[in-house]
């Protein structure tokens, strides 16, 4: 991952070990849709717009008549001392009849309803949306981090087979007498040192990996080789759009429908019903008790112990709770993104010195290289050129990648 113009990945190395190869090749691309594909979260969501969807069919529902059917048998004898009173249970009542029900003048609570499903509707939306952008960034966070390490593994390993080469040239040199002993053990000691961080940085990446797994919801216990990241900041929209601020003009939004929700409970309501059936106080004469009744009612609310009021103002401070939210979010915001842009315009420029160290450190390796192999060097001027070459290497893959971690931060900030 280190600049094109210094082309320095492991270029002076001349022997090298086979490249360590993966039964699969997987791309940041792939995790995501497959992360997104899995995300227990966003089924639920999904679900949850299917079911706001059935709560619709539901409202329209209401609007219809009610039918019911209606039936009952009640015997209650009396004798001379025993018994109910005659006048209120008549003996019985005998009943078969067929009801219907309506609420009518009832447009503006039915668009109410209509309008708080729709309010319901914008949240999951946007809610989804908010859990997508922090899915993405999720999986992008940790797919940056084990390239991070598959980066690493992979140019120790080459720089190992370096290190390999050195040793049977040092070798040879010892025994024609142009290196001495320590020569070759100083360099075997580094080349074991080396070993042992490659074997670190294999363990290091095979855990990440899995991390990314299972935050992708995958299964799979097998060692894939990582594509390059391409992350690319997303062009700057209006914060009209942004899920972030979305929510809040959502909240705003459901807060005036139960404004709207209070009114229209406390107007009056009418409704109308009728029946047809048999109903009779004594069973010998069902046949002549056929009929039937029709009717409205009206329930006009007067007193409630000032209750709507008291509503209206938790609504008022809920509404002036939002808009201060709103307002330090916005300001939060706008810090966040002037900090990351600061922050990658910075590390972009260390990344450009740190591409001229390289190339530089290239040259000298490259050089003391030939000289060692003629036998003009010593062995530990070598070593520690390759060891600061490798620290360079290491410092430019960590510059690269804090690049990609803060696009992946201001991109999620810029989400739409």
């Amino acid at each position: 991952m280190p600049p094109r113009t210094s082309k320095v990945i492991i270029s002076f190395i001349f022997a090298i070990l086979p490249a360590i190869v993966f039964p699969q090749v997987r791309s940041l691309d792939f995790y995501i849709e497959t992360g997104i594909q899995n995300s227990p979260l966003l089924n639920d969501l999904r679900n949850q717009l299917s079911a706001a969807s059935v709560d619709s069919l539901l409202v329209r529902a209401v609007k219809k008549p009610l039918i019911e059917a209606k039936s009952q048998v009640l015997y209650a004898p009396y004798y001379h001392n025993f018994g109910y009173d005659e006048v209120i249970t008549d003996g019985g009542n005998y009943q078969a009849v067929a009801a219907v029900t309506q609420n009518i003048f009832n447009r503006k609570e039915l668009e109410n309803k209509f309008q708080a499903l729709e309010v319901r509707k914008q949240s999951i939306g946007n809610t989804a949306k908010l859990s997508i952008a922090e899915l993405i960034k999720a999986i992008t966070d940790q797919y940056v981090t084990s390239y991070s390490d598959y980066y690493d593994m992979q140019f120790n390993s080459s720089f190992l087979g370096l290190m390999y080469n050195e040793n049977e040239i040092a070798k040879r040199f010892v025994t024609s007498g142009i290196f001495n002993q320590t020569d070759y053990l100083a360099l075997l000691v580094e080349t074991q040192g080396q070993e042992v961080l490659v074997d670190q940085l294999k363990y290091q990446y095979n855990k990440d990996l899995r991390l990314l797994n299972q935050l992708c919801g995958l299964n799979d216990t097998l060692t894939s080789e990582l594509k390059e990241p391409q992350i690319t900041i997303t062009e700057k929209g209006s914060t009209t759009y942004s899920p972030f601020f979305r929510q809040f003009v959502i909240d705003s939004l459901k807060l005036a429908n139960e404004r709207i929700a209070l009114d229209i409970r406390y107007r009056p309501k009418v409704n109308w019903f009728a029946d047809a059936g048999v109903l009779s106080s004594t069973p010998g004469n069902l046949y002549r008790h056929f009929g039937y009744s029709v009717g409205a009612s009206l329930n006009v609310p007067i007193y409630d112990g000032q209750q709507k009021n008291l509503e209206i103002r938790k609504l008022s401070i809920s509404e002036n709770t939002i808009s201060s939210y709103r307002s330090i979010y916005k300001k939060k915001f706008d810090q966040m993104l002037f900090q990351l842009n600061d922050e990658l315009d910075g590390t972009d420029k260390v990344k450009t010195q740190i591409g001229k160290q390289i190339a530089t450190a290239d040259q000298l390796v490259q050089s003391l290289k030939a000289q060692l192999e003629a036998g003009q060097v010593k062995m530990t001027d070598y070593i520690n050129a390759i060891k600061n070459y490798r620290n360079i290497n290491r410092n430019l893959n960590f510059v690269n990648i804090r690049i990609l971690q803060i696009r992946n931060e201001i991109n999620y900030l810029l989400t739409q």
